[in-house]
């Protein structure tokens, strides 16, 4: 049996592409393929021999690979997707939150879509997008118009595609019955909660120790791409008030400029992107994860759960999805952020007399396990309705 994997970008290591990491993991032998590969940044984890040779004969890639800007070859991300050859393959994933849904396969061939989200920017964050862009002239503005409404239409054709519909979360299934008019099985990604759960040597620890003057549950952590979607300037506006507090910002991308920019005070650091032992020893060390955004599921806040620390989040969206209230998160509510800084301030206080405890947030994430997720996945192909011939 021959089986095919397509993942929509390898430019980064988040969360996405653990769920591919755990696919890969899966079938073992599967073409890895994806629209833009880019070997320095991801290559202690996807290795360039294994990304299928086709890859690097992509209009995407080749545009790409002169801008070093994944956002000019949105132009040819359809021509680049459709050209791609899925025939002589008995299964294809997709791995989705764009444009890997839109591959065209044989009609025996069984296509699978995990869908991370439906496309945000075409749908729903339509507007964020423009503003993240930096899209405030009038010609580019009608020119992203133009384009999107065309990459809607054929987005929402190429949803009718795939055999098999597989959602993230509660929240990624009302989106794709919203947009694309489907039902879809739920299936929570994999996080990997023993590395996490898992005590590190305080060692580790022992740089950013030294050099930021931490003791242990003395800061609190945002671990989050660096977007306008992430509303990280709501916790960064918060903590220029709370001057006794300390926040460490983990990760980076593109508006991480701006937030620079909104930080008034020491108290505020940002650490950018930090991997392996050294992310898992700031989060075992931290008071606890602060999530300002809205999001489908967000890996991040289960990992952290799982290194026994509490989470304090705006209530909306699939975060719901995800909590014990009262034992394992706390949330602001109110949508214009007015009530962050009192709400942050009774989390406090409850941390402080352990109102959550390790181990109502470690067992509030033993559903996430990879072996979870292996075990479900290969449940929803074995029951497929759907006839293969």
């Amino acid at each position: 049996m021959k089986v095919a994997i397509i993942h929509e970008m390898l430019i980064k290591l988040w969360w996405a592409e653990k769920v591919l990491k755990s696919l890969i993991k899966k079938y073992k032998n599967a073409d890895l393929y994806t629209l833009i590969y880019d070997e320095k940044k991801v290559w202690t984890i996807f290795k360039k021999e294994q990304i299928h040779n086709s890859v690097f004969k992509l209009k995407s890639q080749k545009i790409y690979n002169l801008t070093k800007n994944q956002r000019l070859s949105l132009l040819f991300m359809r021509k680049s997707i459709e050209s791609l050859d899925f025939s002589k393959y008995n299964i294809v994933i997709c791995s989705s939150s764009s444009f890997a849904h839109w591959i065209l396969t044989k009609h025996n061939t069984k296509h699978i879509v995990y869908y991370h989200s439906p496309s945000r920017y075409l749908w729903d964050w339509t507007n964020e997008y423009k503003k993240d862009i930096w899209w405030n002239n009038k010609i580019k503005w009608f020119i992203l118009n133009y384009l999107f409404k065309h990459l809607r239409e054929w987005d929402y054709k190429a949803s009718k595609r795939h055999d098999i519909c597989i959602a993230n979360s509660i929240n990624t299934q009302k989106r794709i019955k919203k947009y694309y008019k489907k039902k879809s099985i739920l299936l929570y990604p994999p996080v990997e909660i023993d590395r996490f759960k898992k005590k590190i040597n305080k060692n580790v620890f022992s740089t950013y120790k030294k050099n930021y003057k931490l003791k242990w549950n003395d800061y609190f952590i945002i671990i989050s791409a660096l977007t306008e979607f992430k509303k990280i300037e709501i916790a960064i506006d918060a903590f220029n008030k709370i001057k006794n507090e300390k926040l460490f910002i983990i990760w980076e991308w593109n508006y991480k400029n701006f937030l620079l920019k909104k930080v008034k005070n020491k108290n505020i650091v940002f650490l950018w992107a930090k991997y392996n032992n050294d992310l898992v020893s700031i989060v075992q060390n931290s008071k606890w994860l602060i999530f300002p955004g809205e999001e489908d599921f967000w890996i991040v806040p289960i990992e952290v759960l799982s290194a026994w620390k509490p989470v304090f989040a705006f209530k909306w969206w699939g975060l719901k999805e995800t909590i014990t209230e009262w034992k394992t998160w706390s949330f602001f509510l109110n949508a214009n952020w007015d009530d962050f800084i009192n709400k942050f301030k009774t989390f406090n206080i409850n941390i402080k007399f352990w109102k959550y405890k390790e181990n109502n947030c470690i067992k509030s994430t033993l559903k996430y396990s990879e072996k979870e997720f292996i075990e479900k996945f290969n449940s929803i192909i074995k029951n497929s309705k759907t006839v293969w011939l």
